[in-house]
Order: C-alpha cells, then sequence, then structure tokens
C-alpha cells in the first residue's frame, strides 16, 4: 500500500490572516495527484488556523474553523474525503469534524502511526501558555497587516527548534521510539515543525511531513510493502 501523508497547510479565516498562501484551484490539482497515485491519504494536523481571533476559546476556534473552511469550499470539500489527523492549531477539528489524536494503519504486514507530534515540543509541553501566547502575537501582528514580520518571527521558531529538537537524539525522535516500541509501529509519522526529514531508528523510522504552507508543497509517501519512506517538495 502507498501511504501519502502531508501537514501543516494553516488555512486562515482570511488569506492576509493565515500562511497558505496558495491559490485554491492550483493546491487541488496538486492535491489530486497525491490522491491519485496513493492508496490512502492522511493529513498530519495544522490544516486549518483557528486560534488567530482576537478572542481565544473553543467558540472562537470553532467560528475560525467555519470561516476558514467557508473560505475555501472546494479545498474544504476535498479534505473532508481524506483522513484527518488534529494539531495543536486546529484542535477544534477534533470536535466539530471528527478528527483523530492519532491513526494506525495496517498493510503487508507494516504498521504505521501518524500523529502530529505537538504532543512531544518541549516548549509546548513545559510553556504551553507561553506557546499560546506567541501564536496569538502573530495573529495580531497579521491582523495589523504586518504579516512579513508574523512570518519572520514564526520562520525563527521554525529553524531554532528544528536545530535544538529536530535531530535524531532529539525528543520527536525519542517520542517516536516509545510509540514504535509500545505500538508495534514501523513507521512513525508527525508533523508540527515544517520542517520535512526522515531519521532511521534501530526501532524503525521516524519521518516528518513538513509543511504545506508558505506555498510551498511537501508530501511524504510510505510504502507499506517495500518498507521505504520518501518525500517530495514543489511536486508540478
Amino acid at each position: 500500500m502507498r501511504l501519502a501523508a502531508l501537514s501543516d497547510f494553516h488555512i486562515g479565516a482570511r488569506a492576509g490572516m493565515d500562511e497558505f498562501r496558495h491559490d485554491e484551484q492550483r493546491f487541488l490539482e496538486r492535491l489530486a495527484r497525491v490522491v491519485d497515485s496513493h492508496d490512502r491519504v492522511v493529513l498530519v494536523g495544522d490544516i486549518y488556523q483557528t486560534d488567530h481571533a482576537l478572542f481565544t476559546g473553543p467558540r472562537a476556534a470553532a467560528r475560525q474553523l467555519q470561516l476558514a473552511r467557508r473560505r475555501l469550499p472546494r479545498l474544504a470539500r476535498a479534505l473532508d474525503r481524506l483522513d484527518y489527523v488534529h494539531g495543536n492549531h486546529d484542535f477544534i477539528a477534533r470536535d466539530e469534524l471528527g478528527a483523530a489524536t492519532e491513526l494506525r494503519v495496517e498493510a503487508d504486514g507494516c504498521r504505521v502511526l501518524f500523529t502530529h507530534g505537538h504532543q512531544f515540543d518541549p516548549v509546548f509541553a513545559r510553556a504551553y501558555t507561553a506557546a499560546r501566547a506567541a501564536t496569538w502575537f502573530t495573529g495580531r501582528l497579521r491582523r495589523a497587516g504586518l504579516r512579513p514580520l508574523a512570518h519572520y518571527f514564526e520562520q525563527k521558531d521554525v529553524a531554532i527548534k528544528h536545530r535544538r529538537f529536530g535531530h535524531a537524539a532529539g525528543p520527536y525522535a525519542a517520542a517516536a521510539r516509545a510509540l514504535m516500541r509500545e505500538r508495534g509501529a514501523e513507521f512513525v509519522v508527525m508533523g508540527h515543525t515544517h520542517v520535512a526529514h526522515a531519521h532511521d531508528l534501530s526501532e524503525g523510522t521516524v519521518v516528518n511531513t513538513g509543511t504545506c504552507s508558505g506555498g510551498r508543497f511537501t508530501v511524504v509517501t510510505i510504502d507499506t510493502a517495500a518498507r521505504t519512506a520518501t518525500i517530495a517538495h514543489d511536486l508540478q
């Protein structure tokens, strides 16, 4: 079986309030090619940006989700046909859309586990309030028309976190090792960090899906028969 994984679209309620930066039709064409060339496609979280509202909370997040889906209705319908694991920025999709926290797929005697990975982010785990405040702040910057500045801060955060945590001895890989031992998975697929990479560990392989935000389009393919994981960027 060929499994595809994509994550971190960050589709917001308004174009100026997110980092998606794709033309809907062009993105749909790319997505259709992924669907046609794989047996199953999994969305690995942060598909929608639902935490940039002025006032926080479940009701505000649900409204942001509704507006984001209304903004790109054809894409929303296409995404509804795919497996969906929520992340931290679209946590409300668990309640509103039935998004799972994790998904296990077994084929060809191979078990693959999909989870967004924010649970294993040391900053998110130890400084949850500060992490949420930073997200709220970048939302305010975008609201004020300062999207380049918000983008700058977010990219600095991505680079610093990947350098500190993204290596084969880091917390994401350690969490993947534990999941492989506990669940018997050969592959663990995560998103969250926006940096696509794969680490071959003694217990199996952990793969990060990168991001489909900022105009980028990254797809991870797991071939369960061949026991391989590949990463493709900017498919045309």
